[in-house]
């Protein structure tokens, strides 16, 4: 019997390399390139298509933690070489088959040294390693030129100062009147400024300094951190302000999650992160005080505590002594005496723990989440039919379990949570890819009208987790390299009163169908409808007869169901390295059942040069709506770390323009200006908003250095 010939240690790493060599030379000699330099620079990141390509088109404003999230997944790009498949979900670019090529290739090949080895990972087609590129690299190990760079470059810094203003003068700052007296106390100016100290694998120091318009304090928000990570088995700390992402977001959530949106697939499901600091303007859906992590083999724990001042809407005795809140604000605003009465009128504290258990390979991850949260007074909201179920107290204690398993190209998900009132929140889901280009969700979630969570943000169609049942199926196929189509359809029901909804039990449903056609890189296109259906309050008259026998009228409340359509069409298009364009149009029609369809419609076109020092970007978009109910979203380039995403409605004509301008390799400037013209009105605006003229101007000026 002849011996078993068995390969020497040095032979299998000699048939690794050559493997290699043989997957990078086919890359950069067959694949087509990505770069015209052998080191592929950083891409600067389109947020307004990879937004739009993600959302679609809200029905509301888009929170600014979303884009805060991405400009820190695109300051801190992953490593490929030690990036974990929670970090890959989170970017919501890879489907499972993606991910499970990318980690197997990573396994087998071993470690990447150049980003160009993407082109050689089955399933990995241009235009996904396009999406990729602004937020992953690969960093070199050992004594190589690109190692040395890489430890020389270090930590990194940068300061952020921002002004705008309104040019028109709102109502809030005339003088008042003897029957309007309520003005703003501040200047018009908003104020902005930034700091932070980091390096991406060690630490992250940083403030935030706001003033919004009308506040008289310069410093009227202010937000603080300090980050140490990966410091042996302590592998993250924060003091000062953070938020935690747990599972599917029942008990806290936090950072870049789209839900429903064009994206029909991949957004459904959120990354179990844990924690992160907290840098964003957004006065609310934070945590202030500490936390910790701290790995043992496969088992992670996270301990933290919080403590802050609400703004909260107080009842008050006749001295002025707060008795109990009937509201928190979310606003964020203290500009009037009001507004300012509220202002940390609130305190709370949060204490909590999350234990999480993962093999090796982050295939299987189960966890479980407490959280307690505490005012100093009761809160107690108005009594009306819709707040039947809601919280009431001083005490909410929250239980989670969560859970993730990679089977194949499959990944189940899911989280249940129970809060003190016995209230249950659930969410479970699987994402599938089935075969190469076609990939489908499937979501089930419940919240029970008793169910309390403050920090909860997952999958839903209400603005919060509760009084809510609900069925998603999303699919996603590429029908040859440059078509795709992409559909979803959710039923949602709500078991108890909503505001604004007269009726103890409503239901709907929505569905989004969206074909894409990509020619080449340089150019897309894409038409999408979507149509809503949902049971909501409206005005009716009714005839009635008086008690002297004559027929009359009156307006009445009913519930009626209720549709919405909106149907996009849009093509971008680079006609070369300088210049760059978008066309898009938004139509949209909106009826309840027996009473007059209204519609809308707005046509933008959009234009970016790139030359040099110099980055413009501007728009010119004529809107004309029968009433707010369709308005159309349309989101506008700003400068960084801003976000605009306004309605437009009425009917009238806007334009921006946002100039950026690099003065040297550290300081680069922006200015935007934006203004919208509206035709047969006499004003803009309403209430201490309203501006007496028929049109509304911004003028917005930003500094950064960085080094």
């Amino acid at each position: 019997m002849k011996a078993k010939l068995t390969p020497s240690p040095f032979l299998h790493l000699l048939i690794k390399c050559m493997k290699k060599i043989v997957l990078l030379w086919v890359s950069y000699c067959f694949a087509i390139p990505l770069s015209l330099g052998q080191d592929y620079p950083k891409q600067e990141l389109n947020i307004r298509t990879f937004i739009q390509e993600l959302i679609g088109t809200p029905d509301q404003g888009v929170n600014e933690d979303l884009y805060e999230s991405l400009y820190q997944h695109y300051l801190n790009p992953l490593d490929l070489n030690r990036v974990t498949r929670e970090e890959m979900m989170g970017l919501y670019v890879l489907s499972e088959q993606q991910l499970n090529h990318f980690f197997q290739y990573r396994t087998q090949a071993g470690k990447l040294v150049s980003i160009y080895e993407l082109q050689s990972i089955p399933t990995f087609d241009l235009g996904t390693i396009y999406k990729l590129l602004p937020f992953v690299v690969v960093k070199a190990e050992g004594l190589t030129l690109n190692a040395m760079n890489d430890a020389l470059e270090g930590d990194k810094q940068y300061l952020l100062v921002r002004y705008s203003q309104l040019l028109e003068t709102k109502k809030g700052f005339t003088p008042p009147t003897s029957t309007s007296k309520v003005r703003y106390e501040g200047s018009p100016l908003k104020l902005y400024a930034r700091y932070k100290w980091f390096s991406s694998k060690d630490f992250s120091v940083g403030f935030t300094l706001e003033k919004d318009e009308g506040e008289q304090s310069l410093t009227d928000f202010t937000s603080f951190h300090v980050q140490i990570k990966n410091k042996g088995a302590w592998k993250n700390i924060i003091v000062g302000d953070y938020q935690l992402q747990f599972g599917q977001g029942l008990v806290t959530a936090a950072g870049f999650y789209i839900g429903k949106g064009a994206e029909t697939v991949l957004t459904v499901r959120r990354s179990n992160l844990g924690a992160k600091p907290y840098s964003s303007a957004m006065e609310m859906d934070f945590f202030r005080g500490g936390v910790m992590t701290y790995q043992i083999g496969h088992l992670e724990m996270t301990t933290f505590y919080s403590g802050l001042n609400r703004d909260a809407n107080m009842v008050r005795d006749t001295s002025g002594v707060p008795l109990y809140a009937t509201s928190l604000q979310t606003t964020g605003l203290h500009r009037t005496a009001s507004e300012k009465e509220d202002r940390n009128a609130l305190f709370e504290q949060n204490i909590g723990a999350n234990l999480k258990y993962a093999t090796t390979d982050g295939s299987l991850q189960i966890g479980m989440t407490v959280l307690r949260t505490a005012f100093d007074r009761q809160l107690i909201k108005a009594d009306k039919p819709y707040n039947f179920y809601e919280f009431s107290g001083k005490e909410n204690w929250l239980m989670g379990l969560h859970y993730s398993y990679d089977y194949k190209n499959m990944n189940f998900f899911g989280e249940v949570a129970r809060s003190q009132s016995g209230g249950l929140g659930m969410v479970s889901g699987v994402l599938a890819s089935f075969r190469k280009g076609t990939d489908m969700s499937l979501l089930f979630r419940k919240y029970e009208p008793n169910f309390h969570s403050f920090y909860a943000d997952a999958f839903g169609e209400n603005t919060r987790n509760i009084n809510e049942t609900g069925y998603y199926l999303g699919a996603r196929h590429w029908l040859n390299r440059k078509w795709q189509v992409a559909t979803y359809i959710d039923y949602f029901s709500f078991p108890w009163y909503r505001y604004l909804v007269d009726k103890q039990t409503t239901s709907g449903f929505d569905y989004l169908v969206r074909l894409l056609y990509q020619p080449h890189k340089r150019s897309q296109a894409f038409l999408q409808i979507r149509q809503e259906n949902k049971e909501e309050n409206t005005k009716e008259l009714q005839a009635y007869t008086d008690t002297k026998g004559v027929l009359k009228t009156k307006e009445i409340t009913v519930v009626r169901n209720r549709i919405r359509r909106v149907l996009i069409a849009n093509w971008d298009y680079k006609l070369s390295k300088m210049w760059s364009f978008q066309t898009r149009a938004s139509f949209s029609t909106y009826q309840f059942y027996g009473q007059e369809l209204s519609n809308g419609l707005a046509i933008a076109q959009d234009v970016s040069l790139d030359v040099g020092k110099f980055s413009l970007n501007a728009r010119i978009a004529l809107f004309n709506t029968d009433d707010y109910d369709t308005r159309q979203y349309f989101y506008e380039q700003d400068v960084l770390y801003a976000f605009a995403f306004p309605a437009y409605y009425q009917h009238g004509i806007r334009h921006y323009f946002v100039l950026q301008y690099k003065f040297s390799k550290n300081i680069d400037a922006w200015v935007r200006w934006a203004r919208t013209d509206l035709f047969g009105e006499t004003s803009v605006g309403s209430g201490l908003d309203e501006i007496a003229s028929p049109h509304r101007s911004e003028v917005k000026v930003q500094l950064r250095i960085h080094w």
